[in-house]
C-alpha cells in the first residue's frame, strides 16, 4: 500500500502566524481573504499560503495535492513487466505492484487422435472365369482356399485346362480397434498473461504547509516515471477544479479462471486398408515360378486376367498381409468459461 504522510505538524507551523485555519476542500477563515487569489498550482488560496515566501518551503509552482481519500502520490512506471526499473529508493519501497491487458484466450489446444491399430485376414473365395475380367455370364468355378487362410501353399483344389481365363478374389478382411485419443490439455494451462506492468514507489516528498499536500521538485521524477495517487477499486479520477491527477489508469492484482475444455473423443478411422500379394502356379506344390501375380486389398473385390490363358490352375499361395492405418478425426475439445481480472486499483497520474 502506498505510503501515507501526516502533515499535521506543518500545517500547524504554517498557519500558526496568521491565526487562521485552511482547508483544501474550500473552508477557509484567515483576515481580509482574497475569494479570487489562485496558487501556483490553479488552486483557490485567498489566504495566498501558497505565495513563495508564505513559508511552506516550496517553490512557486511546486506544490500539488490531492483528494481526501485517496494515498499520497508515489511514483509509478509502467510498461512491460520484465523491463521494469527499481524504484529509486529500492525495493523496500515498493507501494504498489499490478498489472493490466490481460490475454486469455478463450481456445482449446486442438484435440488429437493416435493413429487406428488393426489387422488383415487373407479372403477365401477364388472364382476361376472362362472369361476376362469384366461384366461374367458363364457360372465361375470355386477354387477356393481353406478357412481361414494364412497365405501357405494351398493345392487342395485344382483348376482343369481350358477353363481359366481370369480369377476373382475377394476383399481382403480388416478389422481395427479404433483411435485412442491424444492427451485432453484444458484451456486453462494455455498460458494466460499480462501485457502491462505497473509499479509504484514511495517517495519522503517534502511537506507542503497544507493538509495533503507536498512540495514537488521536478528533479525528484526519474525519467519514465509519473506522479500519481492510489486508490482500491476502479474509481474516477478527481475533477475538483485545479485537480493536477487526471490520466486515469486501472491495474489488477488477480485473475479468476475458470476456462476448461471438452474432453477429447475421435471418431471411426478413415483411409485404412490392408494389402497383400496373391500368387497362382500351374503345378501343385507353388514350387515353380508363378504363373501370375496380383496385389489385393480391402477396398474391393479384384480380378486377375491370366496371362496364357486356358493352363491349368493348381496351387495358389499369398505374401504377408500389411495394414495401412488411416486417421480417426478429432472431435471435442471446445472451449467453455472466462478469465475475469480481479483485485483492481486506480491510479491517478499528473501528465
Amino acid at each position: 500500500m502506498l505510503a501515507r504522510v501526516s502533515f499535521l505538524g506543518a500545517l500547524l507551523a504554517a498557519l500558526a502566524g496568521c491565526g487562521a485555519t485552511y482547508n483544501i476542500e474550500g473552508s477557509y477563515t484567515c483576515t481580509n481573504p482574497d475569494e479570487d487569489h489562485l496558487g501556483p498550482d490553479g488552486m483557490p488560496d485567498p489566504c495566498h499560503y501558497q505565495d513563495a515566501d508564505a513559508g511552506s518551503g516550496c517553490a512557486v509552482g511546486e506544490f500539488v495535492h490531492w483528494q481526501n481519500g485517496w494515498e499520497a502520490p508515489s511514483l509509478l512506471w509502467i510498461g512491460p513487466e520484465d523491463q521494469a526499473p527499481e524504484c529509486p529508493l529500492g525495493p523496500m519501497t515498493i507501494g504498489y505492484e499490478g498489472r493490466t491487458d490481460l490475454v486469455a484466450p478463450d481456445a482449446c489446444e486442438p484435440c488429437t487422435c493416435e493413429p487406428p491399430t488393426g489387422s488383415c485376414a487373407l479372403p477365401s473365395t477364388f472364382k476361376v472365369q472362362a472369361e476376362v475380367c469384366g461384366p461374367q455370364g458363364a457360372p465361375p468355378i470355386y477354387w477356393n482356399a481353406p478357412v481361414p487362410w494364412g497365405g501357405l501353399c494351398d493345392g487342395t483344389t485344382q483348376v482343369p485346362g481350358g477353363k481359366a481365363y481370369s480369377v476373382k478374389i475377394d476383399p481382403l478382411t480388416m478389422t481395427e480397434n479404433g483411435c485412442a485419443p491424444g492427451p485432453t490439455i484444458p484451456a486453462k494451462v494455455i498460458s494466460l498473461h499480462w501485457n502491462t506492468f505497473a509499479r509504484s514507489c514511495d517517495m519522503p516528498w517534502p511537506m507542503g504547509p497544507l493538509q495533503r499536500t507536498i512540495c514537488l521538485p521536478d528533479d525528484q521524477i526519474p525519467p519514465g516515471f509519473a506522479m500519481c495517487i492510489f486508490k482500491d477499486g476502479e474509481n474516477d479520477c478527481p475533477t475538483e477544479p485545479g485537480s493536477v491527477f487526471t490520466e486515469q489508469h486501472f491495474f489488477y492484482k488477480g485473475v479468476e479462471d475458470d476456462r476448461q475444455c471438452s474432453a477429447c473423443t475421435c471418431g471411426p478411422p478413415e483411409g485404412s486398408a490392408c494389402t497383400a500379394t496373391i500368387s497362382i502356379y500351374t503345378n501343385s506344390t507353388c514350387s515353380l515360378p508363378a504363373l501370375d501375380q496380383k496385389t489385393i486389398s480391402s477396398a474391393g473385390t479384384a480380378c486377375l486376367d491370366i496371362q496364357l490363358p486356358g493352363q491349368a490352375l493348381r496351387s495358389k499361395s499369398a505374401g504377408s498381409t500389411t495394414y495401412i492405418p488411416g486417421m480417426c478425426p478429432a472431435m471435442g475439445g471446445d472451449a467453455s468459461g472466462s478469465a475475469i481480472k480481479t483485485k483492481p486499483a486506480t491510479l491517478c497520474c499528473r501528465p
